[in-house]
């Protein structure tokens, strides 16, 4: 390549995970907004992703498809088993197919300058892999979670030799797609130092950390006014009481007991002066929605659009961040931090690590207890009372923001890292 020409590159994400472009409302996460640059740069994009939508738990097409998002970008879907639980054998299952069907499908394409494969899952990053080597494609491999850690650090501790025995197959393939990658990125250097002690490689240049923030979507009023009256036809209404959220999957990842048990014990201390309302979809909702419906201080909504979510962010005081103060999240800023700041919105958490470096070194929230309800009931119930501490928060949140970087830039470095691998090839 010439001195100062310009590198245009054919690039191939994979993720199985985010919603994709061109669906309704959808709501842009790591690889759509890193796909959304590449494609601006004039770069050819290719993201392949399973047909089987994970969050909605729905087929969306029910076969191999193309989806064309503009003359240089393309979304492959590829036909899916799908499952019902977001553990369970038959989604180790669902993996392992679309794996095998991404790695049939993809010998019979032009072979790209560049795969970016999401870690999760295991089986598609190996795949992919495997095809860098064979082909002589370089492959960066975003570490997005701790799997398998994950699994284990969620599992009985009675349950942990047992699990370690039975996830031996992931950790094989974890050292084999993370030693095989090219580069090794993720949100932060936690996460890569993770990968790397994993797989007993050294760091390279190479392996870096980029961190996405979280970006509103603009609309006009009467998208927004239509956004407010579906709310209120789900049951929301604003109030006077002080507001705190929490939005995200109803899974394992988080302490819902905890939340549930706060609510109970802040109808008794401080009874028409808070609410938490909990947004979002996954295996927990039923139970959650169940538990709560006698409780006034917890209100248990559906999975919102975007513009739907960010009008319950505007009525509300605080973010609630209940993540299981475990390694994946100890060691992650997760997008749903950098979600509720931008929304100027101070947070709640009982994790350690990261985000509680994050909040006692800029002042940008309050740190409850891990699986304590008392501790997190009186910690809501005092702020309720207390606006001068909130505002103070609120200043803190602003003043963070104005040190940080822009999501764009974020999303701009992790591109220029991506051309330097390629144009160093």
């Amino acid at each position: 390549m010439e001195q100062g020409e310009q590198l245009t590159m054919n690039v191939w994400i994979i993720t199985p995970f985010e919603p994709i472009p061109t669906e309704n409302e959808a709501r842009p996460m790591r690889a759509g907004m890193l796909a959304a640059d590449l494609e601006e740069r004039g770069h050819d994009v290719v993201w392949w992703t399973p047909d089987f939508e994970h969050y909605g738990k729905r087929h969306r097409t029910g076969d191999d498809s193309r989806i064309k998002v503009s003359e240089n970008y393309e979304i492959r879907l590829l036909k899916s088993l799908g499952y019902s639980s977001h553990i369970g054998l038959r989604r180790l299952l669902n993996n392992h197919l679309i794996a095998r069907r991404w790695a049939r499908l993809a010998t019979g394409e032009p072979r790209p300058d560049m795969i970016l494969c999401a870690w999760p899952t295991p089986d598609l990053a190996v795949a992919a892999v495997r095809y860098g080597q064979k082909n002589a494609v370089p492959v960066v491999v975003d570490v997005r979670d701790l799997w398998p850690d994950l699994w284990l650090e969620i599992m009985p501790a009675a349950m942990k030799p047992l699990g370690r025995r039975l996830l031996s197959r992931y950790y094989r393939m974890a050292s084999v797609a993370l030693a095989g990658a090219t580069a090794i990125t993720g949100p932060t250097s936690e996460y890569i130092d993770w990968a790397l002690n994993l797989s007993k490689r050294t760091r390279g240049d190479a392996d870096r950390p980029f961190e996405f923030g979280f970006e509103p979507q603009q609309a006009e009023e009467k998208a927004i006014a239509a956004a407010r009256i579906r709310l209120k036809e789900m049951g929301y209404v604003e109030d006077d009481r002080m507001q705190v959220v929490f939005a995200g999957t109803f899974g394992r990842s988080f302490e819902f007991d905890t939340i549930l048990e706060a609510g109970r014990r802040l109808d008794e201390i401080a009874a028409g002066r808070t609410r938490i309302i909990l947004c979002g979809s996954g295996d927990k909702w039923q139970h959650v929605a169940d538990e709560s419906k006698a409780t006034d201080s917890l209100q248990v909504m559906p999975r919102l659009s975007l513009l739907e979510l960010q009008q319950i962010y505007a009525g509300s005081t605080l973010g609630l961040a209940p993540y299981r103060n475990i390694e994946n999240f100890q060691k992650n800023v997760p997008n749903k931090i950098n979600e509720y700041l931008r929304m100027g919105l101070p947070i709640l958490t009982g994790v350690d690590g990261r985000i509680a470096t994050l909040i006692e070194q800029n002042g940008v929230g309050h740190r409850y207890l891990e699986n304590d309800p008392d501790s997190l009931a009186k910690l809501i119930a005092s702020l309720s009372k207390d606006t001068n501490e909130i505002e103070v928060l609120k200043r803190n949140v602003d003043a963070h923001l104005q040190n940080e970087d822009s999501t764009s830039a974020g999303t701009r470095a992790f591109a220029d890292h991506l051309e330097g691998i390629a144009a160093s090839r």
